[in-house]
């Protein structure tokens, strides 16, 4: 049971599933870094807007 009496449900990743959240992790790091590098870019001195 759970705090609020509920029964408590408990799941796991799959192979496949594992996999799917491996890829996905990559892609975001990849598109992290690629907004931190533009977002770094603008707000070097060259920027004019403010």
């Amino acid at each position: 049971m759970s705090e609020n009496n509920r029964k408590a449900r408990f799941y796991s990743l799959t192979p496949k599933g594992r996999e799917q959240l491996v890829e996905k992790a990559g892609e975001w790091r990849r598109l992290a870094r690629a907004m931190g590098l533009i977002l770094d870019n603008s707000m070097g001195p060259s920027s004019e807007e403010a």
